[in-house]
């Protein structure tokens, strides 16, 4: 598999687990009780958390839509990817360093805390390659 084919596939990837929760955190207490339970977190249910998880949500689903979106031609929407990657790593580092918030705010463990780093850490590192790689052999093609 080429590396323009696989980078749209993890472009796939990532538009669907978005639009997924995007889609489930926005319209669904119970999926966001679902999803809450899965990361072994500890949430209030009350008005307040619902609605700032439905934020998160339409959040989600429009970086769901923007992923889709570069899925079909990567090297023409190639800002999206470099957000992505910046997002991901964003993500990451805000999960350690502000992790005593995230174990006392959700009560998630710092297992998962890795877990969810490693999880989007691969993203980024893949995303990167991808695109690097992709982008030397368009460069080599032009030649």
């Amino acid at each position: 598999m080429n590396t323009l084919r696989l980078l749209k596939a993890v472009l796939v990837f990532i538009a669907v687990f978005h639009l997924v929760f995007g889609f489930g955190l926005m319209f669904s207490i119970d999926f966001q009780k679902a999803t809450i339970a899965f990361y072994g977190g500890n949430l209030e249910w009350n008005s307040t958390n619902i609605y700032f998880i439905r934020i998160i949500g339409s959040f989600a689903f429009v970086l769901g839509f923007l992923a889709w979106m570069a899925s079909g031609d990567p090297m023409r929407y190639k800002i999206i990817v470099i957000g992505f990657i910046e997002f991901f790593i964003l993500r990451n580092i805000h999960r350690h360093l502000f992790a005593d918030e995230l174990y006392v705010a959700l009560s998630i463990s710092p297992m998962m805390n890795v877990m969810t780093s490693v999880f989007f850490g691969l993203q980024a590192l893949l995303l990167t390659y991808l695109l690097w790689s992709t982008s030397r052999k368009e460069a080599k093609n032009l030649k």
